[in-house]
C-alpha cells in the first residue's frame, strides 16, 4: 500500500516529495528553484484543460437532459392518446384532469387568465421572482441559486436547462433592479446604489423588505 501511494505522488508532482529538502546540495536547490515557475504553469495548464473538458461535458449533459425530457413528454402524449383510444372503444368519455381548485377547468382557466391569480405553469418569471420575497421563509437576502430554488413555491414552473434558467433569472433580476423593485446587496449585506455599475451583487432583496435604515 505504501509503494502505491508514493507512485501516485510521483505522477502528480514534478519533484521528488520523498526526498527531504535538507538533503539537497546548493546546486540542486538552485536547479529546483529555476523550475518552480514552469511547474506551476504546467499545473495551471492542466487546470484550464480540465475546466474546458468539464464545460464541454456539462453542455452535453444539459443538451441530453433536454432531449430526455422532450422524449418523456412524447411518451406521455402517446400514452394518453392510446388510453383515450381504449376509452373510445369501451364507449367511455376520456376523463379530463380535475382542476386543483375544485372548479371546472374552463372556469379555472378563465378566472386565472383574467385575474392573474393562482399558480400557473406560465407565470411570468419576473413576477415569480418578486413573489419569492412575499413568502415568509424567503423574506431575506437571497443568492441567485436560492431564488431559483424558491421559484417552484411561487407557482412558477420551467423545463428549461439549469444554465438557461439561471440566465433568465439574471435577466429578470436586472429588470427588477432597474425599476427599483429589487435591490442588490454586497457580501456584507450593504446595499449597492443603483448608479454603481461596477460592484458585483452577491445577494438580492425585494425593496419592500429592506430595513428603513438601509433605504437609499
Amino acid at each position: 500500500m505504501q509503494s502505491t501511494m508514493i507512485e501516485t505522488r510521483g505522477e502528480s508532482l514534478p519533484f521528488n516529495a520523498d526526498r527531504a529538502v535538507a538533503e539537497l546540495t546548493l546546486v540542486e536547490i538552485a536547479e529546483q528553484l529555476e523550475k518552480v515557475t514552469g511547474w506551476i504553469e504546467a499545473q495551471r495548464v492542466r487546470e484550464r484543460d480540465a475546466r474546458k473538458a468539464y464545460d464541454l461535458i456539462s453542455q452535453q449533459v444539459e443538451a441530453n437532459v433536454d432531449q430526455i425530457r422532450k422524449y418523456a413528454n412524447e411518451l406521455l402524449a402517446a400514452q394518453r392518446k392510446r388510453m383515450n383510444a381504449f376509452d373510445g372503444l369501451l364507449g367511455r368519455q376520456p376523463e379530463a384532469p380535475a382542476p386543483r381548485s375544485g372548479r371546472s377547468s374552463s372556469t379555472s382557466t378563465s378566472s386565472g387568465s383574467l385575474s392573474g391569480g393562482g399558480r400557473s405553469a406560465k407565470k411570468n418569471i419576473v413576477e415569480a421572482i418578486y413573489d419569492v420575497w412575499s413568502i415568509d421563509r424567503y423574506a431575506e437576502p437571497l443568492t441567485t441559486e436560492e431564488i431559483i430554488a424558491a421559484l417552484p413555491d411561487t407557482g412558477y414552473q420551467s423545463n428549461a436547462a439549469s444554465s438557461s434558467l439561471k440566465s433568465s433569472v439574471n435577466q429578470a433580476l436586472a429588470k427588477l433592479c432597474k425599476v427599483g423593485r429589487v435591490v442588490r446587496l454586497r457580501a456584507d449585506g450593504t446595499v449597492i446604489p443603483p448608479k454603481d455599475k461596477t460592484s458585483r451583487a452577491r445577494k438580492y432583496l425585494a425593496a419592500n423588505r429592506l430595513p428603513e435604515d438601509q433605504i437609499l
